[in-house]
């Protein structure tokens, strides 16, 4: 039986990014830039930053609010990626807990020193729109999500302290999210400053760090 020979079979790759696409990405880019060289925005420093019309900007979003929350959600897809890159047990095992933890910090560098203003729009603005709010909160339960599975995978192989995973994990949240503040913004890679960060993050997860305390006996005992 002769066989047929066989056809070649060219890869399927991912579509070109159109026109529109790359106009909002070229916006987006813009809002963060503005907010972090000014601190806020607006449609009409936004347009002239990205070298397009007002029109073209409300072509794309509606409101400034819904630039705002399409740029958040940019930036927050950028810091998940991250998270969920470094929370890896194998980096950990072959990176050792401080190299581990210096390197988690380097890269979140450029984030909360680029878009810290943007962020902290992004704070404010949980407060009264439901839709930021609800982002806020996806980004949130994601963290934990990836930080509560890690410390458990760490736990197992005892290169993170025993304990209460989920509680472990909120630990680590509230540091993170106390990253975005303005110091950070002076943060150099290597620095004093870099490395005590790095212990503190290391402490958090350490096995077997000594002087821990205990909790305060109870009244009447």
């Amino acid at each position: 039986m002769n066989r047929q020979p066989t056809a070649n079979v060219t890869p399927i790759s991912a579509p070109p990014v159109g026109k529109l696409e790359r106009t909002r990405q070229r916006l987006v880019r813009a809002i963060r830039e503005e907010v972090n060289a000014t601190g806020n925005f607006s449609a009409e420093t936004v347009a002239a930053r990205a070298g397009i019309s007002t029109a073209t900007f409300y072509n794309h979003f509606s409101t400034r609010d819904a630039a705002l929350l399409v740029s958040s959600e940019t930036v927050l897809g950028e810091l998940m990626e991250i998270v969920r890159d470094q929370c890896c047990i194998e980096k950990l095992l072959d990176q050792g807990l401080y190299d581990f933890a210096y390197g988690w910090v380097e890269r979140a560098i450029p984030i909360f020193r680029d878009d810290a203003c943007l962020l902290r729009l992004l704070g404010a603005a949980t407060g009264v729109s439901v839709e930021m709010k609800a982002l806020a909160r996806r980004h949130q339960d994601g963290l934990l999500g990836i930080y509560t599975r890690f410390i458990e995978l760490g736990q197992a192989a005892s290169v993170i302290r025993q304990g209460d995973n989920t509680a472990i994990a909120q630990v680590l949240l509230v540091t993170a999210e106390s990253w975005n503040h303005p110091l950070m913004q002076h943060l150099e890679p290597g620095s004093a400053f870099h490395h005590e960060m790095t212990e503190t993050l290391a402490r958090i997860l350490a096995p077997g760090v000594p002087g821990k305390c205990s909790p305060a006996p109870s009244k009447g005992e």
